[in-house]
């Protein structure tokens, strides 16, 4: 029996292998595919890096996360922590990086330790599982909420100091799922988020306008849905009319009109706290209203600065009242909009890398549309291989002439909500998300000198949509569930973006070839992850340590020994010994 099925796996592995064999073969000499890949311009990297950072000796900080969980007496222990790496580089004639000066910031630690009853892990988690499958997937999404947390609040306090930010996550990616829990919590009509500080007077409108509108520094789109929340932005420096905000906002006055009515519906629902003057010829808005982005922001570091120093429990108001993880993602959601603020206050070069993405950008969007607009002239179609990091590795890997290091051509954020169906771009859910937020571009940054074919890993990076980025949005239209939309999108294009080549060139001095784990990534971002991987082990063992030495007193007391330990673990040491033996 065992023979056939090794037999069987055999023939159908080498099925599978034959069919691998021929996508890859698909990529080979595939010129017009490669031209989809960048080359560095150093020259032009170092002027942009003159003008944006200016000479002298900067900051470059990596910042990584790590966590884990635990359970001892039906109580569940959850440790989160992040921390940062640092190194100097200069700008004169040419930029340099000393990574052999790295080291720890001793005073950028944020590290929590969080016990739950099992029982309350409903009261935490917003839909209470029902197996056992689910229960483990949703306990995990508490210890990684914390560790979401620490790396955006070291970020957004690193960006005091440093001129550039790695974060070993992707921006776009986490934005769009902490702004999906925020809309989920703010359809429930209320959080228990603003009571937690009573010094920091936040409301449940100054959070729906900081989902809406952002901070000041970003920018709102004017189409279909967004028209309405880009006329409430105009308003807050200035009362205006409808015929003014057309102006302004350059949309056809019908348009304005609409998107006016839809205004005053979300005053009303508001119990009319968000206009002051609501007539057609002249709108505006409360004076108490401006102030919602500074009241939101205090909360959340308020929130987070509360957890990190341990100076009281993050989830629990009082008794047995404790906040969701909702609540904790709006925090989260509302300091990655507070650092993508003030890295553009401070001119701050913020950049998130995800190693490993199993995005579909490029097959299913990208590609097809820079082939539409000309911006790549495709000889035939290109390969079926949907997963962006697997397609760009083969094609690189069978494509020399592509050297190392290179970057795709960037694209706009909102491309990952988009699809091409049949020829026609929709959107791949009901509505294609807010655009000009990041720019994302994919990356490779070394070839094996013995070997041409073997090179790095292909990792993805994004960077906030900011200067010089204007000018090079495209005009997509895009069918969405509601009608069809035009979407300003970024996308590079035969423009080369200054930004995006200056973040490669960083890049390409930011690794170490001398370590595998290192070569062709990031040598402040690996740092980082060994520093709070092994603090993790070493937190999870003295915790548990602690919690032990708790729990085994009660059960001593009580004489509910089985609590102690859950019984598949009894089980497991009770074999272990029986073996030994």
């Amino acid at each position: 029996m065992s023979f056939e099925i090794a037999e069987d796996l055999s023939r159908q592995t080498s099925e599978l292998l034959s069919r691998f064999e021929g996508r890859a073969a698909a990529f080979s000499n595939r010129e017009d595919l490669a031209s989809f890949a960048l080359q560095r311009d150093r020259a032009a990297a170092e002027k942009t890096a003159r003008e944006f950072f200016g000479p002298g000796e900067h900051l470059a900080t990596g910042i990584d996360g790590s966590m884990d969980f635990d359970e001892r007496l039906q109580m569940i222990l959850f440790y989160a922590n992040a921390t940062a790496y640092s190194c100097p580089f200069t700008v004169a004639e040419h930029l340099s990086l000393d990574l052999s000066g790295a080291y720890r910031e001793s005073k950028m630690d944020a590290s929590a330790a969080i016990p739950l009853w099992a029982e309350d892990l409903s009261n935490v988690l917003t839909n209470e599982p029902e197996i056992d499958i689910e229960l483990e997937h949703s306990v995990e999404r508490i210890p990684n909420s914390f560790m979401t947390l620490g790396e955006l609040y070291l970020g957004y306090r690193a960006c005091e100091k440093s001129r550039i930010v790695f974060m070993d996550r992707p921006l776009s990616g986490t934005y769009s799922t902490l702004s999906r829990d925020v809309r989920l919590l703010l359809r429930r009509g209320e959080t228990k988020l603003t009571r937690w500080s009573p010094d920091v007077p936040a409301t449940l409108l100054d959070m729906k306008l900081s989902l809406s509108l952002g901070s000041p520094s970003m920018a709102v789109p004017t189409r279909g849905r967004y028209l309405h929340v880009a006329m409430l932005k105009r308003l807050l420096a200035g009362p205006a009319s409808v015929a003014d905000l057309s102006k302004t906002l350059k949309v056809r006055e019908a348009e304005a009109s609409k998107a006016a009515a839809r205004l005053l519906r979300f005053d009303k629902e508001a119990g009319g706290s968000v206009l002051s003057d609501s007539a057609e010829s002249h709108l505006g808005v409360r004076d108490e209203v401006r102030g919602y982005w500074s009241r939101t922001l205090a909360l959340s570091v308020d929130y987070a600065s509360k957890v990190f120093s341990r100076s009281r429990h993050p989830l629990a108001l009082k008794a047995d009242e404790y906040l969701t993880m909702l609540d904790v993602s709006a925090v989260s959601l509302f300091l990655l909009q507070g650092l993508l603020d003030r890295a553009s206050e401070k001119r701050t070069l913020l950049v998130g890398i995800a190693k490993d993405t199993s995005a579909t950008d490029v097959a299913r969007s990208v590609l097809p549309f820079a082939s539409a607009g000309g911006f790549l002239r495709l000889g035939s179609p290109a390969p079926m291989l949907r997963n962006d990091r697997a397609f760009l590795a083969i094609l690189s890997a069978e494509n020399p002439e592509i050297a190392t290091p290179w970057r795709t051509m960037g694209y706009d954020s909102a491309f990952s909500t988009i699809a091409n169906v049949g020829g026609e771009l929709r959107s791949a859910r009901k509505l294609v998300s807010r655009e000009r937020l990041f720019v994302r571009s994919y990356f490779q940054l070394r070839t094996l000198r013995s070997d041409r074919k073997v090179r790095s890993q292909v990792f993805l990076f994004d960077r906030p949509f900011g200067e010089g980025d204007e000018g090079a949005e495209r005009q997509v239209r895009v069918k969405e569930k509601s009608g069809m939309a035009d979407v300003g999108a970024y996308f590079e294009g035969d423009r080369l973006s200054k930004a995006s080549n200056l973040v490669l060139h960083i890049l390409s001095m930011a690794d170490n070839p001398e370590v595998f784990e290192a070569f062709g990534h990031n040598q402040l971002l690996y740092l980082a992850d060994k520093a709070v991987k092994a603090e993790v082990r070493m937190l999870r063992s003295s915790l548990r340590g602690v919690a032990d030495l708790s729990a085994g007193g009660v059960s001593n007391r009580r004489k509910i020994f089985g609590l102690v330990t859950p019984y598949r673990q009894q089980r497991a040491e009770a074999e272990h010994a029986r073996m030994k033996q």
